[in-house]
């Protein structure tokens, strides 16, 4: 099951370097004056309460980080931006229960069991590791289930009204192949040979003189019509030496930029000139190339009609609730959710 996405399901189960250290709890009054704080009602939807502690957990990291930064405008925004996207989040939700509500649609212990399980396996976690994670963002247990099972009435109740509309052809598949082939072609690769003639650290005039004439007697054998890789095997003291010479498949990015420059300007079957570069001299030939990692129509198409299937379920999503929140009584009550 594809969950829609949720700030919780996204958890970062690594410690977090930059979290502040332990602060000595509050004094009784402070402690009860904090909690009056947090249970302000930030927003009413359809008469159902909103606080602003929940907004607060549900934002999460996102609301800590902003709330820790330097006092002033910027950090004002930020804040109000972690509170209002985390209300979208519990608003839809609620717009959803409704939904599920008068659908009869009901999301079982098991299932949520179920897809906190997922999400365990996904992130590499295990209970241990959650409810730490949990903890650092004041959550408790029970109220990530409650939001799991929200996400759980949210699928469902997609799955009713609009999973019917979404509809993606052979064509849409195949014209998205088409018209996105950059996707799909992958990276140039390259075949790659060496022949490599090492020189010491500082090497003196001479030393290089040497070196050099031993590259260009390997250069006039392979000219001479001598395989490179049995020059290779006489010549090179670089790595695969042994097995001619050979490099493997090389894409950019994974060379020296001077020597990527030359040899990804070869030919298939071209040797390059003697290249100095690094501790040594280089010869470079290749073999052929190809576009490594590119994918046929036919391994590509379950893909694409997945990622079409999900950007108009998407579409279709925005537009319904978009419907529920104009029929809904949304009463915003702090400033911090208002545009």
């Amino acid at each position: 099951m594809t969950l829609l996405p949720l700030s919780l399901l996204a958890l970062s189960l690594t410690a977090d370097p930059a979290a502040p250290a332990p602060t000595p709890a509050p004094a009784p009054a402070a402690e009860s004056a904090r909690r009056l704080v947090l249970n302000r009602v930030a927003a009413t939807v359809n008469g159902e309460v909103v606080t602003l502690q929940e907004l607060e957990q549900r934002a999460g990291e996102e609301w800590r980080r902003a709330n820790l930064s330097p006092p002033g405008p910027e950090r004002d925004r930020a804040v109000a931006l972690a509170l209002r996207r985390a209300f979208e989040q519990v608003l839809a939700e609620k717009l959803f229960h409704a939904q599920a509500v008068a659908l009869q649609l009901e999301v079982t212990d098991e299932e949520v069991t179920a897809a906190i399980e997922d999400i365990k396996k996904r992130n590499n976690a295990d209970d241990k590791m959650l409810d730490q994670m949990l903890a650092e963002q004041n959550i408790p247990r029970a109220t990530f289930r409650e939001q799991i099972r929200g996400q759980l009435e949210s699928y469902k109740v997609l799955s009713a009204k609009v999973r019917a509309k979404v509809k993606v052809s052979d064509d849409d598949v195949k014209n998205y192949y088409q018209q996105h082939p950059g996707e799909f072609t992958g990276e140039e690769e390259l075949h790659v040979r060496s022949i490599f003639v090492p020189l010491p650290e500082n090497a003196s005039a001479g030393e290089v003189s040497r070196a050099q004439e031993q590259g260009e007697k390997a250069l006039q054998l392979i000219a001479g019509g001598a395989p490179f890789p049995e020059v290779a095997k006489a010549v090179s003291k670089g790595p695969g030496a042994a097995e001619g010479g050979d490099l493997g498949w090389l894409r950019r990015g994974t060379m020296q930029r001077s020597l990527e420059e030359v040899v990804f300007a070869l030919k298939d079957g071209q040797v390059s000139k003697l290249v100095r570069a690094g501790p040594g001299l280089h010869l470079f030939k290749v073999d052929e190339r190809r576009n490594g990692g590119g994918k046929s129509f036919d391994q590509a198409k379950d893909e694409i009609r997945d990622r079409l299937s999900m950007e108009q379920t998407q579409a279709y999503r925005e537009q319904y609730l978009g419907e529920l929140k104009r029929d809904a009584v949304i009463d915003v009550r702090i400033d911090e959710l208002k545009e």
